[in-house]
């Protein structure tokens, strides 16, 4: 009795109940149903919510499955939910996931609501804000594996990007190898500065495949897209740096991702970023690292500096038996920044409370130190450094194989640049493992993938030191002949080096400068304190007469065209040359042009002539061009009188 009786008392409510269900679930099925979801997470490093498209695959719901994660950056404009330059059809990307078997998020790279450029990077005036897109990236992803079932390791995890998140995407890729396995720039921006509005450092991504050596990479160009040229760029730096999975394709179209209403270019990303999924690449036996911010973590290394000026920090070469540490204030080649520190603590991978020899080739002044460093009770080294580029080995008793790394190299008459014709060059290693049993039966062999340069001989034979730690290779002759690049494409030679022996190989690669043969230049115009282009504003420093003295700091002219200086002078302060950027107007304000203010030795003697390789730009724009035009220069030396 009592069961009907609340049966019939009660219908009115049941009746309302169920339609209030059925009511919830069409609206959960329609949500569902739908292509993708709107959602919110609230951001420390914001401080405000910050919204986020999230795209699942159909069965998400009806298993306990986890899945890969790629996410998507926007461009120039654009939000997690829109990007009107990239004609995204968002519509569909549902299907691409469905059939990938992966979530896709997009992120909102903006930073102000009222202004459309994201991620706080561009030009000078466009850094303007403390929050950093790194440490973004970092929450974003904690927070998407803490709330959807992913596979949250290195090789379940991709990233893709337009125009400007293109460039973020590369970024992001080479500021964390060990999170990121794959990486997809669609006509991405090929370089801007980034970093603190007072601090922040220009990315040349070209210069930048260094920190992508673990990351596989795609790199979408287009055929009629304002970046088409500086994408060529960055496909030869690419190249040069021998990157080892780089996927180029070039498509006809504009700046793009499709065309509208279709998906065709956004799967091909998608399908190659799964494909790397599916075939990670192997954990390399040494890493590289640029990084412009003063402290930074990959691979269990963590590394502290007081780093407060715009450069890089350059950990390279790292492995368990050492690394080699160095900055600079640009890349690839910059001068170390002055009064650096850094402190790198390395992973607890010695053993506990032990005392290690640790040598340290300082390339300066060429000389092998050797010092006690006990680890911590974890197992961790502490390793303490300046500027100056040092490379360390970590000696460990019972290592069965010999490392050698390539330290340094010497040219006849101290140069540091190679000459058009033959050099006689010989190389310098740092063996970091066992010693060679039978150095007699090791060699050397030199190769490039750049035909400019070849050597005689190829294989060389090793000459130990004493202790067998230090070792020189035989002379050989290198013949450069090279015509430089038209555009900024990297001009120098990459050459390998395999050091054999019965029970070893060892590989490393060394970039070598060079001076181009090019015509002699005359009409040179000195800013040593006066202005010459900008009459407001004198980049040199000396008595403004337009002659180089000694002490002087210098910018030079030609034909109006401020000029990049390459020398090996004795009496240039190489670490003390700083360059000067500006954007030749080319209606974006992409491809920025660098230029040089040298310094003169204050006891350079009178009448001696400084010989330089310069370059200077020039820029078309429809596509946008950057035009290098290469000469040499010479500047003769007034020493001054000192007054007494």
């Amino acid at each position: 009795m009592t069961p009907a009786m609340n049966y019939q008392t009660s219908g009115k409510i049941s009746t309302g109940i169920i339609l209030c269900s059925l009511f919830l679930l069409m609206m959960c099925s329609k949500e569902k149903a739908g292509p993708f979801q709107d959602s919110k997470h609230f951001s420390d490093v914001f401080q405000q919510d910050k919204f986020y498209r999230l795209y699942l695959p159909d069965e998400y719901d009806n298993n306990a499955e986890q899945y890969p994660v790629i996410y998507f950056f926007h461009g120039w404009g654009g939000r997690y939910k829109s990007d009107d330059n990239a004609n995204l059809a968002y519509d569909k990307i549902h299907e691409l996931v469905d059939k990938y078997k992966v979530i896709l998020v997009m992120w909102d790279g903006n930073v102000d609501e009222n202004q459309p450029r994201p991620y706080n990077m561009g030009r000078h005036e466009d850094v303007q804000y403390e929050i950093q897109m790194k440490d973004y990236f970092i929450e974003l992803t904690k927070h998407i594996d803490s709330t959807y079932r992913t596979k949250a390791d290195k090789n379940h995890r991709g990233v893709i990007g337009f125009s400007m998140g293109g460039l973020m995407s590369y970024f992001l890729a080479g500021k964390y190898p060990d999170m990121i396995g794959a990486a997809v720039s669609m006509t991405g921006s090929p370089e801007f500065f980034i970093g603190y509005p007072n601090n922040h450092t220009l990315y040349p991504v070209r210069y930048a495949f260094q920190n992508l050596k673990e990351v596989q990479l795609r790199f979408h160009n287009s055929t009629a897209d304002e970046l088409t040229d500086l994408n060529n760029e960055v496909k030869a730096g690419a190249v040069w740096s021998n990157h080892p999975s780089f996927d180029y394709w070039q498509f006809v179209g504009g700046h793009v991702v499709d065309k509208p209403g279709e998906t065709k270019v956004f799967e091909s990303a998608m399908k190659f970023v799964v494909n790397a999924f599916e075939h990670p690449l192997s954990a390399p036996k040494r890493w590289s690292h640029y990084d412009l911010y003063p402290n930074f973590s990959l691979y269990g290394y963590h590394v502290e500096s007081n780093k407060s000026k715009p450069g890089y920090i350059d950990l390279s070469k790292v492995s368990k038996n050492g690394l080699s540490i160095s900055s600079l204030k640009w890349l690839p080649d910059g001068p170390p920044i002055d009064s650096l520190q850094i402190i790198v603590t390395t992973p607890a991978i010695y053993v506990p409370d032990v005392a290690y020899e640790i040598l340290r080739y300082d390339k300066f002044n060429r000389t092998l130190i050797s010092e006690k460093l006990t680890t911590n009770e974890q197992g961790s080294l502490q390793l303490r450094v300046d500027s100056r580029p040092q490379n360390i080995a970590v000696l460990e008793d019972g290592e069965d194989t010999p490392d050698l790394v390539c330290v340094d190299y010497q040219l006849g008459d101290n140069k540091r640049y190679l000459r058009t014709g033959k050099n006689k060059i010989i190389f310098t290693f740092l063996n970091r493992g066992a010693l060679i049993k039978n150095p007699s039966s090791a060699f050397i062999q030199l190769k490039s993938a750049d035909s400019s340069i070849t050597f005689e001989p190829s294989r060389l034979e090793i000459k130990a030191s004493r202790d067998g730690r230090l070792i020189t290779s035989s002379g050989t002759i290198a013949t450069f002949k090279k015509r430089p690049p038209k555009d900024g494409s990297p001009p120098w030679p990459i050459i390998g080096i395999r050091v054999t022996g019965n029970d070893f190989e060892s590989d490393d690669e060394l970039m070598l400068h060079a001076i181009f043969d090019v015509e002699h230049a005359n009409a040179t115009t000195i800013d040593d304190g006066k202005a010459v282009k900008d009459s407001t504003r004198a980049y040199g420093r000396g008595n403004g007469d337009h002659i180089v003295n000694n002490g002087d700091r210098v910018m030079a002219y030609y034909k109006g065209h401020r000029l990049r200086l390459y020398t090996d002078d004795p009496f240039v302060r190489s670490d003390k040359e700083t360059l000067v950027d500006e954007v030749i107007p080319a209606k974006w304000p992409d491809g920025f042009t660098q230029t040089s203010i040298i310094e003169v030795a204050s006891d350079c003697p009178n009448g001696h002539v400084i010989e330089c390789l310069a370059s200077y730009e020039t820029k078309d724009f429809m596509p946008i061009k950057r035009n290098v035009h290469w000469l040499q220069v010479s500047f003769p030396v007034k020493k001054m009188r000192i007054k007494n």
